[in-house]
């Protein structure tokens, strides 16, 4: 049975992803990192039939910025399947605990580190297989959708992105998903190959940037 797709225009990845495994966002109460968490378990008709469980929860942060730790919910056998970076270790032997009365489920925190974190859930939805869209969906979340339109023809996509505004900021995003995708080693050729091309039409539009402001 083929996951249905959560991922629209608007869609919080974050959130998303959560949907994926059956639970609710969790909250971050603190910036200390919890031994376990209590996940709340969606219920019909919002819970996805057959989908897994959460084994753990990753305490992640950036290994180049203070900026506030994300709680996202992840299948152990799931993520060693889909990335070649080991699994976080953790000293904990606390099992996932179920308790179908309250609909919760109790699991373990382990630290994560990823030099861009707000990427993650995205890339998680495409790398772990959660979300069945075409990988052209990756790219309308990363370029804006008249720059995506002109894929493949990267040159045609640069041009056009090194004229909108906020470019840096695209920058900073792409390159983030970028070095994430190398940090993990996402083993999904499809998934590497879209980031990678996204990253190069990136920067070469900040090469032309460049060159069109020199002109000036």
């Amino acid at each position: 049975m083929q996951r249905p797709s959560l991922l629209n225009a608007t869609a919080d990845p974050h959130e998303v992803i959560c949907r994926h495994f059956n639970v609710l966002k969790p909250l971050l109460l603190s910036t200390e990192i919890p031994a376990t968490i209590e996940l709340s378990i969606l219920r019909a008709p919002y819970a996805i039939p057959d989908a897994p469980l959460p084994t753990h929860v990753l305490f992640v942060e950036s290994r180049f910025s203070s900026a506030l730790p994300l709680l996202l919910p992840i299948h152990a056998g799931l993520y060693a399947a889909s990335f070649r970076a080991d699994f976080p270790a953790t000293q904990s032997s606390f099992l996932p605990v179920l308790n179908p009365s309250a609909h919760t489920l109790t699991v373990p925190v382990v630290p994560f580190s990823v030099p861009y974190p707000s990427t993650l859930p995205l890339l998680f939805l495409f790398a772990l297989g959660l979300e069945p869209s075409p990988q052209t969906e990756l790219a309308y979340r990363l370029l804006p959708p008249s720059v995506v339109t002109e894929f493949p023809n990267t040159a045609a996509m640069a041009a056009i992105l090194a004229r909108i505004a906020g470019l840096e900021s695209v920058v900073e995003r792409n390159e983030g998903m970028w070095r994430n995708v190398l940090a993990l080693g996402v083993s999904d050729g499809k998934v590497v190959e879209m980031v990678g091309t996204v990253w190069s039409v990136t920067k070469e539009a900040r090469r032309m940037r460049g060159r069109l402001q020199g002109d000036r």
